[in-house]
């Protein structure tokens, strides 16, 4: 798939159900975001913040979202998702793209994230970005299964 069948955008009010029905399904693979199923996705959809979220939208739907949480200390926190079907297509590399792009012209110094140590391809996305490891957060989010 070519990355330019991929529109990112910042998430508009119509995406909050498309967005709680990726985060639930993402959710139900049980080792790729700290959210776990069962997720409501009313509630989610009602919730969710928009500030931030930047949506790529592919083949009719939202296929992936980013979101940049500002800090009052001039960083950016990044949390992301990828649609399972479109992984390995573009997405993240797009999304990230969007992300740094807007993260200079907000003047932030610095994106972070977390990301699970075993997300090996996400980990070689982030650092083809330049992402470098700064530690590890040992048994840091308590999980169902273990």
């Amino acid at each position: 798939m070519a990355t330019d069948a991929i529109r990112v955008r910042p998430a508009e009010d119509g995406d909050r159900r498309a967005l709680a029905l990726l985060v639930a399904a993402v959710a139900e693979e049980r080792d790729g975001i700290a959210t776990e199923p069962p997720v409501d996705v009313d509630e989610r959809a009602a919730i969710w913040d928009l500030d931030g979220t930047l949506v790529a939208a592919a083949a009719g739907g939202i296929v992936g979202e980013l979101r940049v949480e500002r800090s009052w200390f001039g960083y950016g926190e990044i949390g992301m998702m990828v649609a399972a079907d479109w992984r390995g297509r573009g997405v993240g590399a797009a999304l990230l793209v969007a992300a740094i792009d807007s993260a200079r012209a907000q003047g932030l110094h610095k994106l972070a994230l977390s990301v699970f140590p075993h997300n090996d391809a996400a980990i070689a996305l982030y650092r083809k970005f330049g992402f470098v490891e700064e530690g590890r957060r040992v048994r840091h989010l308590r999980r169902a299964e273990r």
